[in-house]
């Protein structure tokens, strides 16, 4: 009898796997309570986009569909094609589109870096804070973009530098202090935080005439707020690696935020970039 040999570990897969499995576990309190500014930026975006009513858009990264819901309002003669890689924010974006009785939206399990749409066959294209999770930011872009008409735009939101600090940066010193290995550079939005490096961005993927709206969508809340933030959002992956130390960390970091407000509370400093090129 003989022993084969351990598959190899694809760090890729590995990383997908992970993102996925964080946002199924928070997609029943996405876009809610403290982390409602995810749908405040899908609303500016679906209602900046210039509309005759009868398009065809794709929504990348669509999640709990905070951009694809008003755009369906949008498109009474047309459609959203909304696309994610967790099933969980889809289910929670079909639900919100029954209760709405939106018919013109159709829902995609897909990885965003492989769909599978036949090219230059949508009107528009959107992607909400979702380029920042891939290693290769252009070749995501340019993909997205292969699937818009000519003549048609590709819409990408992030987050600018300073958002969510001095909080996120006290939260990930704190994981440090606990054990946590975390990576140099742990925020992957601030690769598209500045004007340059998305100008950059949209020229290697072959986009033109861009164009960088930034709004301001931050406001006050308490340090529980910004604990939803941290257990709803992107950092529930990191935190929920302490385990059954994750009291003991949120008791930690909150008394540092909660040293960090004012008589309005806790300030949550939430910039965005809304950035749009042409295909």
């Amino acid at each position: 009898m003989t022993h084969s040999e351990p598959l190899p570990v694809d760090p890729e897969l590995q990383r997908k796997t992970a993102i996925r499995n964080t946002f199924n576990t928070v997609a029943d309190a996405y876009g809610a309570g403290a982390c409602r500014f995810f749908h405040s930026a899908g609303e500016f975006m679906a209602n900046s986009l210039p509309l005759q009513g009868s398009e065809h858009v794709l929504d990348v990264a669509s999640g709990t569909g905070a951009a694809a819901i008003p755009l369906a309002r949008r498109l009474p003669k047309g459609k959203v094609s909304a696309v994610d890689f967790s099933a969980g924010m889809l289910a929670q974006s079909q639900s919100r589109a029954n209760q709405e009785q939106l018919a013109n939206i159709d829902f995609h399990t897909f990885d965003m870096t492989a769909m599978p749409f036949p090219e230059r066959g949508v009107d528009h294209a959107n992607c909400a804070f979702g380029l920042f999770f891939v290693q290769d930011m252009t070749q995501l872009l340019s993909h997205i973009g292969s699937k818009v008409k000519a003549g048609g735009t590709v819409t990408v939101s992030g987050f600018c530098g300073d958002s969510f600090m001095p909080h996120a940066g006290l939260a990930i010193n704190k994981m440090r202090e606990f054990g946590l290995d975390i990576p140099d550079q742990p925020f992957g939005w601030k690769r598209m935080a500045e004007p340059e490096q998305l100008h950059a961005l949209f020229a290697s993927a072959g986009l033109k005439d861009v164009e960088i709206v930034r709004k301001s969508l931050g406001y006050y809340t308490d340090a529980e707020g910004w604990w939803e933030v941290i257990w709803n959002a992107g950092f529930r992956g990191l935190v929920a690696q302490l385990g059954d130390r994750v009291d003991e960390f949120k008791q930690a970091h909150l008394e540092e935020v909660t040293a960090l407000a004012g008589d309005k509370g806790v300030w949550l400093e939430i910039d965005v970039n809304f950035t749009r090129g042409s295909v």
